[in-house]
């Protein structure tokens, strides 16, 4: 009778448990790659079209003043998925292993799994697959999905590697992202009930090469395109570590000789758009499935991107381009449909943001605000700044009005938004600045950690290598994207 009444009260223990897990809410979270601000509701660029991003983004809180940790794939996503900055980590660039740090840190999805959701992973979370370190972080992950390869010889002739575009003869079925949609729908619908759900679509594209359907180059006729708003001698007033940053005898000294400008936009317009398409699929497959009324959504870019601004390509430097990012989160009863916040924000809010927002107990390391309080009202008090690292001891501060920007060999850079969103004018010698310099530094860190590659893991697109000839990414290839 004994055994009886004590294998009883473990039934409904276990029960409450299973009730308890089932009734929290279910999350989706969205990641893109190398997407700036050139969404229609930033007005990055005027000539863009994301009917479907901006219809996901209304449908809670769209932090228009956001921006990642790091300006770089691996340390942006390592940053926020563990909620530790790179100072912290050693993870400053693409070249800095994750995997020996991660392994042993409780990361968001591991957290998720711990505490009783179905953790299920595809496309780019992480900058590679063997990011975490450790292989029991999901109930399952799907990888990448095979795509259109890159081609041997560059479409646009730079000889540039991946730094590659072009239209492509091949239906938008051929592209993973398009694979990885429709994985993400078929899980929406048919995930277990029993169990709340972590679900991560990770969208390579606008990722290089930015190979895309003929359809999509055709919305943006070439002889239309508009070229960035730039400065001739932008870079007059910068100093040798943010020119160096910038590297305008690199890219773009190759497009301006190839007359390749106006194609690359083009290129990254029409690659937006095929993106913005699967969005679109996505939420149409949210809507239709029987999670619609109880899924948060978390739509996050994982840093800019540069095309020509300040003589510069691709991410990888400290500027408004390459550290603003898009992202938004809807969470049904706490979000207002079609609210946006202005408050600066950086991506080791989300994390702390997630476990308020889902009743999950919040990790001792993990040490940012939460941004529930924005959520429920958007100009609620927030005296916070984001941060964005990019190599050890290069640090910009972003607040509502200035950007603080200074390197490792103590050189500075401050732009006032108020009246310069273009960061046209370095004020950093003003001796007027002085104080708001002050106040952003507060921010930088006093002890940084070595970098995990040892200080040679460099500044480049590291670890984002070419397919095989003639092959496509399966879904155990390693994420290099």
């Amino acid at each position: 009778m004994k055994l009886s009444r004590l294998l009883f009260s473990l039934l409904l223990a276990l029960s409450g448990l299973t009730l308890q897990a089932a009734d929290k809410p279910d999350v989706l979270f969205i990641a893109v790659d190398d997407l700036n601000d050139w969404t229609s509701y930033l007005g990055g660029h005027p000539q863009t079209k994301t009917p479907n991003i901006d219809r996901l983004v209304a449908r809670g809180t769209a932090f228009t003043n956001s921006h990642c940790a790091a300006p770089a794939c691996n340390p942006s996503r390592a940053a926020l998925m563990s909620g530790l900055r790179p100072w912290t980590t050693g993870i400053y660039t693409n070249g800095d292993p994750a995997a020996g740090v991660l392994k042993d840190v409780n990361t968001i999805n591991r957290h998720f799994l711990a505490s009783g959701y179905n953790t299920l992973g595809g496309g780019k979370i992480y900058h590679n697959i063997n990011a975490e370190g450790r292989k029991d972080t999901w109930t399952e992950w799907a990888g990448l999905f095979p795509s259109i390869a890159e081609h041997e010889e560059n479409m646009n002739g730079l000889k540039g590697g991946h730094f590659d575009w072009g239209a492509v003869d091949g239906k938008p079925s051929d592209m993973g992202d398009y694979k990885l949609t429709d994985w993400a729908i078929n899980h929406l619908k048919t995930a277990p009930a029993d169990k709340p759900l972590f679900l991560a679509v990770g969208y390579v594209k606008p990722h290089l090469p930015w190979y895309v359907p003929r359809e999509y180059f055709d919305r943006f006729p070439l002889d239309s395109i508009q070229l960035p708003t730039v400065k001739e001698d932008d870079l007059a007033d910068i100093p040798k570590a943010g020119v160096k940053m910038a590297g305008p005898e690199g890219d773009h000294a190759k497009v301006l000789k190839s007359d390749q400008w106006k194609k690359a936009v083009q290129a990254y317009l029409a690659t937006i758009s095929f993106l913005d398409d699967q969005v679109g699929r996505l939420l149409d497959g949210l809507d239709a499935s029987p999670r619609k009324d109880k899924t948060i959504i978390v739509w996050w870019t994982d840093h800019g991107w540069a095309l020509g601004e300040k003589q510069h390509w691709r991410k990888f430097a400290l500027w408004e381009e390459t550290t603003r990012t898009s992202f938004a989160i809807t969470a049904p009863g706490i979000t207002k449909p079609g609210t946006s916040c202005t408050a600066s924000v950086d991506y080791t809010n989300i994390y702390p943001t997630l476990c308020e927002l889902t009743g999950l107990p919040l990790p001792e390391h993990v040490k940012g605000p939460s941004l529930v309080p924005l959520l429920k009202d958007p100009k609620a008090a927030w005296d916070h700044v984001a941060v964005c690292s990019h190599g050890k001891g290069n640090h910009a501060a972003r607040d509502s009005q200035w950007r603080y920007i200074r390197y490792a060999d103590g050189s500075e850079e401050l732009y006032d938004h108020s009246k310069d969103p273009y960061e046209w004018t370095n004020l950093a010698s003003d001796a007027a600045s002085s104080e708001v310099k002050t106040r952003l530094a507060a921010v930088f860190p006093k002890e940084e950690a070595r970098p995990t590659s040892g200080g040679k893991g460099g500044n480049g697109d590291g670890g984002e290598k070419k397919p095989a000839k003639g092959k496509g990414k399966g879904k155990n290839a390693k994420n290099a994207e």
